[in-house]
């Protein structure tokens, strides 16, 4: 199977399983609203008749935020502990449903299934907590060693013992698309690593982390290239997203609403494409232990 292949299984598949790209959403939407609405509420009993709202929903203003949070500081703290909370809340469900999630991907059943998505992800649910509390650790030590060597080769970020300040800018230009490389060969780890310990019911992390590692470098053109290929689609919805979003102009509630339906139709497809993601790697594994057995 050729990666155009496996991307194809994997939108088909996605589409197969639509509920659980509707169930992610509700599930990010309402949490945001846990979040959005008291901070709705702090804005509108300290700014909401000011002009300067209007400014604010045009995009970052540093002076307005600067400006509220020396005024208003005080209100932003019981947000920032709910918001902290929240997060942590939504990594936790996001964690729990993975295993359904890769489970539905594996066993393919002909439409969702409800057993098999909420039962493997009661199923799996330890066993993805530690794989993802492990891999932390790895992304935290790969972008640990990335941030010292952009520190060290801009001279401490200081302007004092730097040439040129550009060299700051040049040294981020080159180490940052190479931070993102060797991050997506880690994030494509994760993942195969996830397919072997659902697909195998493995009960101890390591027995998936090393056949995972071992065929994703036996087949490494194929995964890693599948897995860029994602990576490349998601970054030109972000631009996507991006240029639209400089298109509107916010003069008018209209406006507002429609950059708020905008900005929900790309979440729908931000989580489709990690759904897609997750499907192809699937679809490429089974077809290439298929290929193998037949052999």
């Amino acid at each position: 199977m050729n990666l155009l292949q496996a991307l194809q299984q994997g939108i088909k598949r996605t589409w197969q399983y639509k509920p659980m790209i509707f169930f992610l959403y509700l599930l990010t939407f309402l949490l945001a609203a846990f979040v959005a609405y008291p901070l709705k509420s702090l804005l509108e009993s300290t700014v909401g008749h000011s002009m300067m709202i209007t400014d604010l929903v045009k995009g970052f203003d540093y002076t307005f935020l600067n400006d509220f949070k020396n005024a208003h500081g005080d209100g932003f703290l019981p947000i920032i502990d709910q918001s902290i909370v929240i997060l942590i809340l939504y990594l936790l469900l996001f964690i729990f449903v993975t295993g359904g999630i890769f489970a539905t991907f594996i066993q393919q059943p002909q439409t969702y299934n409800r057993s098999i998505f909420w039962g493997q992800s009661a199923e799996f649910f330890w066993r993805c907590l530690r794989l993802t509390f492990y891999f932390l650790l790895i992304h935290s030590f790969v972008f640990a060693l990335f941030a010292f060597v952009f520190y060290t080769s801009s001279n401490g970020l200081s302007p004092f013992t730097l040439e040129n300040e550009g060299t700051i800018a040049f040294n981020f230009k080159i180490i940052a698309p190479i931070y993102i490389l060797v991050a997506a060969f880690f994030f494509m780890w994760q993942d195969y690593a996830k397919i072997f310990l659902v697909d195998q019911d493995k009960t101890w992390i390591f027995q998936s982390l090393w056949p995972a590692l071992k065929f994703i470098i036996k087949h490494l053109k194929q995964t890693y290239g599948l897995y860029l290929l994602n990576l490349g689609i998601w970054f030109v919805m972000v631009f996507i997203n991006y240029w639209i979003s400089t298109q509107i102009e916010f003069n008018s509630e209209n406006a507002i609403w429609l950059s708020f339906a905008i900005s929900q139709i790309f979440v729908l497809f931000r989580l489709s494409l990690k759904l897609i993601n997750i499907g192809s790697a699937v679809a490429l594994h089974q077809s290439t232990q298929e290929n193998l057995s037949h052999s």
